[in-house]
């Protein structure tokens, strides 16, 4: 759409989840970029907030606005009520277009193959839903994105046919690395203690990122560095057991400061795309220790800017862990690199200008 004045970025939730933050901070950095830009979200999460529901997405759109969507509650309901002559862009936040429920299908073939029935996660009429949504994209041939090649990958097979460009994820990064000695006075931590921390939308509560088992890996962790500190971000409540710590939602600036006061990021997500978390991380100068799945190889390269070991390799993953927590030279030069790699690749100026080249192309 070459011609595009303006554009719709629509997504499920108001402001939690990586979804939302990238449709957020797309829309708070185009009309730096010439291209203004209108947000809108299925779930409101502030008072006053005005909810778009799914059929609405596209309502009331000027002849030279761009829709652009990131997530929904519904996709066969907001699909279905779109016009096939419009222009359409559509960022593939996970795999849940590409199947009939499961947000990252693991080991299940039905993302490509056909989702099986009955489904075996439980997901009603799974194959229904995926034919349907499967359907509309054909109808409505829209641009497609996704932020990793993994997820590109993956779509490619599910849609033959189907052209998916790939623009990685990007966050706000700051023009130097954060001091973590400040970040540990204002948080309180003793200088020299040694911070690990767990963090995802859901906490203990997420399953696709381990939640369920975070205080176990804690307990592993605990074992191998004993004055080891824990901290979890992302549940319903605030709680203490012992040296692990658990916040709930923090905001970004509250929640910045966690992740410079941290030595690693302890990330043990099954599935991912291209997580905003470990960018996060990076941007406050943190090394993330994970599983090599989904896009995380496009972000961490192992030993030289964080840890990654095979999926599935619980013990692996915690004496990387556990290593890198009791060196704090190398867990300093990793974060270090870390930063250095994301200000050069995953900004959030970066990432607009790319979807403002695909937009008018």
């Amino acid at each position: 759409m070459k011609d595009v004045r303006a554009v719709r970025q629509h997504t499920a939730l108001q402001r939690r989840g990586g979804a939302a933050r990238v449709a957020r901070l797309l829309h708070e950095r185009l009309p730096g970029l010439g291209l203004p830009s209108e947000l809108t979200f299925e779930t409101a999460e502030e008072p006053e907030a005005l909810a778009t529901p799914a059929r609405e997405a596209g309502r009331d759109l000027s002849g030279h606005t761009l829709l652009h969507l990131h997530a929904t509650l519904d996709w066969t309901a907001l699909l279905a009520a779109l016009p096939a002559d419009r222009p359409l862009v559509l960022t593939l936040h996970d795999a849940g277009l590409l199947t009939g429920g499961c947000a990252y299908p693991l080991d299940c073939p039905g993302a490509v193959e056909g989702c099986l029935e009955p489904c075996p996660r439980l997901f009603p009429q799974a194959r229904e839903r995926q034919a349907a949504q499967r359907a509309e994209l054909r109808r409505l041939n829209p641009a497609l994105a996704a932020p990793s090649s993994w997820l590109a990958g993956l779509a490619r097979a599910a849609l033959p046919g189907m052209s998916v460009s790939v623009i990685p994820n990007g966050v706000a990064w700051p023009q130097r690395p954060p001091s973590k000695a400040q970040a540990r006075k204002a948080l309180g931590i003793a200088p020299q203690a040694r911070v690990a921390l767990f963090a995802a939308h859901g906490g203990a509560e997420a399953a696709y990122k381990s939640g369920p088992r975070w205080a176990e890996y804690w307990q592993g962790l605990k074992q191998r560095v004993p004055g080891a500190l824990g901290f979890a971000v992302g549940g319903r409540e605030a709680r203490r057991d012992g040296d692990f710590v658990t916040w709930p939602y923090l905001d970004r600036e509250r929640l910045d400061l966690v992740l410079a006061a941290a030595d690693l990021l302890l990330y043990p997500t099954l599935a991912d795309n291209h997580p905003l978390i470990v960018l996060e991380a990076m941007s406050q100068a943190t090394a993330c220790a994970a599983f090599a799945v989904g896009g995380l190889p496009e972000q961490i390269e192992d030993g030289v800017n964080g840890l990654l070991v095979p999926p599935g390799q619980d013990q692996a993953l915690l004496a990387a862990a556990a290593a890198l927590l009791a060196s704090p030279s190398r867990s300093r030069d990793l974060g270090e690199r870390a930063f250095a790699r994301g200000a050069a690749r995953f900004t959030a100026e970066r990432m607009a200008g790319d979807y403002l080249r695909f937009y008018r192309s």
